[in-house]
């Protein structure tokens, strides 16, 4: 693509502002709207395993991100009931097996780190995008301050309520899942280190529900968030006040430690999880669709965000390879959507795995290698976005379509 083609992101949040690195770091510049008055994003913590690392270390933003970011030594889980140990995710072998590390963020941080080196007059705030037209050689963007902005291309990062997602396909609405997340964000000081000992990023899995803790900003923060089955419609959106007392009844005779954080915590959000269906839409001619607007899915394999960064390099490399955009774009599509819906599923399992009714059957299976509380991630993990960016990738069958 020349430097010159002008490129518009709909949505400064991480899939965006990650975008706008990626595509700067093969010479090319985009110019960024968003709907906020500020760049930021409500939230707490954000996970990047190996992989993302790598492609975010690919941008230029890796001395940034390990500034801020917190090296979890790995998720020790217990039942939620007994508190006896049921298995270890040992992240510190991870990362040398893998060649990068896995680092927990405070979500304001990482956006920080991504936006810093972008110039800030190619960020428009308070821009909500509208209506688009797509004409022959570019797209017009129109925005609910009156701004009207022609495009060469658009990317679309822009959530899981996506307006352009609306715009190409209609009602193509993301699906309650019947899970929903209570997260709290606690000083670190005020949960005893034996709560969170012995490697300070803990699970509690028990009948119907899972609940992480784990610090973050070194150990200065714990993030909790939770997931449950519910038969309860709950809505979508981080910003929903929860009540701390209806968050302890959502865990049922806890063990000492467990019991002891939900104790401390006195201010809680609660918010519906939504996922996209597996499907191809994903864009068409000028228009790419990244993150979650096109493929928002459980937490479970703590992928969201991941996949988002794999998106920004990859799409970037081939902007950067291709005359064409509408080519570079049914390329990204080819090599992107087959990886993607297999984590996925992968993230569709791993929540029914921790979710198990029959504890004793949920232990044996780990014990005999049956079964795990992570599901199968070597496959995630060890992908190698420099060198497999434009590459059909490897999916396992268990996974794949």
């Amino acid at each position: 693509m020349p430097s010159s083609c002008k490129i518009a992101i709909v949505g400064g949040g991480l899939a965006g502002l990650a975008t706008a690195q990626a595509l700067k770091s093969v010479g090319l510049k985009a110019e960024v709207f968003e709907q906020a008055p500020a760049l930021g994003e409500i939230g707490a913590a954000v996970n990047t395993s190996p992989q993302a690392v790598k492609a975010l270390r690919a941008i230029g933003v890796g001395e940034k991100i390990a500034a801020v970011g917190t090296r979890s030594p790995g998720i020790y889980t217990r039942n939620m009931q007994t508190g006896e140990f049921l298995e270890l995710n040992d992240r510190m072998k991870a990362a040398e097996k893998y060649g990068a590390p896995y680092y927990t963020f405070h979500r304001a941080d990482l956006l920080d780190g991504l936006a810093g080196g972008l110039d800030p007059s190619a960020a428009h705030l308070g821009h909500r995008l509208t209506a688009l037209e797509e004409r022959s050689d570019c797209v017009l963007l129109t925005f609910d301050n009156g701004a009207q902005v022609e495009a060469e291309i658009v990317i679309a990062a822009d959530g899981v309520r996506s307006v352009i997602r609306r715009a190409l396909y209609g009602a193509d609405n993301p699906s309650y899942t019947g899970q929903m997340v209570w997260r709290s964000l606690l000083n670190g000081d005020d949960v005893p280190k034996e709560v969170l000992e012995p490697t300070g990023h803990i699970q509690w899995v028990g009948p119907g529900c899972h609940l992480l803790a784990y610090y973050i900003r070194g150990t200065r923060q714990v993030n909790i968030v939770t997931q449950e089955d519910t038969d309860k419609w709950v809505e979508e959106g981080w910003s929903t006040r929860g009540d701390p007392d209806e968050m302890r009844l959502s865990f049922p005779n806890p063990e000492p430690r467990l019991a002891k954080l939900l104790s401390i915590v006195t201010e809680c959000s609660k918010w519906g999880l939504f996922t996209r269906p597996l499907t191809q839409n994903w864009g068409r001619g000028r228009i790419q669709l990244i993150g979650d607007a096109a493929h928002a899915m459980l937490p479970n394999a703590g992928q969201g965000a991941c996949q988002a960064f794999e998106d920004a390099y990859i799409l970037s490399r081939w902007l950067e390879s291709a005359k064409d955009p509408v080519e570079a774009f049914a390329n990204f599509r080819r090599v992107r959507i087959p990886r993607v819906h297999g984590i996925q599923r992968l993230s569709f399992s791993n929540a029914k795995f921790k979710h198990m009714r029959d504890a004793a059957a949920q232990k044996d299976m780990v014990a005999t290698g049956k079964g795990s509380v992570h599901g199968s991630s070597d496959w995630v993990w060890s992908y190698e976005p420099t060198s497999e960016w434009n590459k059909e990738p490897t999916v396992p069958t268990a996974y794949a379509a």
